[in-house]
């Protein structure tokens, strides 16, 4: 769906070939924000149009006697573009960090040996902050709205992990490791009974919001039809 909704996005401009939507989107460097492989767009692009949702508008020919094709949207693709929109603004589904199945087990873990591969996280992690930085003041006197909200919103996420990063490895350095406390655990009656009592507030959970409706894609304009010319009467 990712390449899907990138495609007829780039689309929403005006009729391009595979290649052109390819270099925009690199252009853009999707790919150090969007788990997508920019390679795959051709294959994604014939998908789109044998399902209905592009269709070709032209050929156009290239050096050494090749042709590319130009594809533009249909009202198909139109429509699919907006519920694609609505579904993914409407998306509240929890991320999960790809640290916390290692961080369960922290207390059977080498302390050094963790230590070390979190220093190395850090440091990569505080390297590539950098980059991302200079790129977001580069960009910020042409970026679109959109596009400053997504480098302003990594730039705080990353800034956010590397600062609980660097309290974990103090934590670590200073040997505060503890595993869980099974008797108190039992004394709460947390352990190891089925379904454990839970705080109010978290057993609860969030209030589930329904996602908004799917807007409409915009409607067509259409031309009234002009009155036919009645003929005159010849000059008498």
């Amino acid at each position: 769906m990712k390449a899907e909704l990138l495609i007829l996005g780039v689309l929403q401009g005006g009729d391009l070939h595979p290649y052109e939507i390819k270099r925009r989107l690199t252009a853009a460097h999707v790919d150090h924000y969007i788990d997508v492989d920019v390679g795959t767009l051709y294959y994604a692009v014939r998908s789109l149009a044998r399902d209905g949702l592009i269709e070709a508008k032209g050929v156009e020919a290239v050096a050494r006697g090749g042709e590319r094709t130009t594809y533009g949207l249909t009202p198909a693709g139109r429509a699919r573009f907006h519920a694609l929109m609505a579904e993914r603004l409407a998306d509240v589904s929890p991320r999960y960090h790809p640290l916390y199945p290692a961080l369960m087990f922290l207390h059977h873990a080498d302390p050094d040996a963790v230590a070390d591969a979190l220093r190395h996280r850090l440091a990569v992690q505080r390297d590539y902050h950098r980059p991302l930085k200079a790129l977001a003041d580069y960009l910020a006197p042409v970026q679109s709205t959109g596009m400053r909200a997504i480098l302003e919103n990594g730039l705080a996420h990353l800034e956010t992990e590397n600062a609980w990063l660097a309290r974990l490895v103090e934590t670590i350095e200073a040997g505060d490791i503890r595993p869980p406390d099974y008797d108190r655990a039992r004394l709460m009656g947390l352990f190891p009974a089925g379904q454990p009592p839970l705080p109010p507030e978290y057993a609860q959970g969030p209030p589930l919001v329904p996602p908004p409706p799917v807007p409409p894609p915009p409607a067509a304009k259409t031309r009234r039809p002009r009155a036919a010319k009645t003929a005159k009467p010849p000059l008498s």
